[in-house]
């Protein structure tokens, strides 16, 4: 099944609304998930990828005034850095905190059972991100969705092709050209725009 792209701002401000309804005392298992679809959606990462980061995976980055985060990539061994926004930074650094208040000791990762004292699971993320994609009123939202929709906003906003592919880790803008779905008829009509 090919992955469609959903429109990040839409995807983005829903949950943003869907957040600021919940009462204080929303649980750390919704909390989480709603925290793994914001990073997902800003960083464009695969799953493999966002259970591996770490709060300390994220710091502010000076020379850029802005909040940037380092991990590793298990599909080409290597190491990435990408920038997030400060609200998702926020939202990181606020997790620990909720943590304390419900009494558990912090873990390194950020996507960490409490209950069962392990990290979670790639089914667990994939299965917790389409929930929050259905909640939010999106059909077929899975983690494939949130990363093409992450690239697109990233290929609208600096118009380079070479961006989308940093940002989503790839290798080679072949790639980065068929998971965006990048096709002749796109690309002549973006050219008929610049002529």
């Amino acid at each position: 099944m090919k992955t469609e792209a959903l429109n990040y701002n839409r995807l983005y401000d829903e949950a943003e609304r869907y957040i600021k309804v919940q009462p204080k005392n929303y649980y750390l298992d919704r909390r989480t998930e709603y925290l793994a679809y914001m990073v997902a959606l800003e960083t464009g990462l695969r799953v493999s990828d966002l259970l591996l980061l770490k709060y300390d995976s994220f710091s502010f980055n000076r020379k850029l005034h802005k909040y940037c985060f380092t991990t590793h990539i298990k599909k080409t061994n290597s190491t990435h850095t990408g920038v997030i926004s400060s609200k998702l930074f926020e939202l990181i650094d606020g997790m620990k905190s909720i943590i304390n208040e419900e009494g558990y000791d912090s873990n390194d990762y950020i996507f960490y059972n409490y209950k069962t004292n392990k990290p979670y699971t790639r089914q667990w993320l994939h299965k917790r991100i389409k929930i929050m994609g259905d909640k939010l009123g999106f059909e077929n939202c899975g983690v494939h969705s949130i990363r093409k929709a992450s690239a697109i906003n990233v290929l609208d906003k600096t118009g380079s092709l070479s961006m989308a592919q940093y940002h989503l880790t790839h290798k080679r803008a072949t790639t980065t050209d068929k998971y965006l779905g990048v096709t002749q008829a796109t690309a002549l009509e973006q050219l008929a725009k610049v002529f």
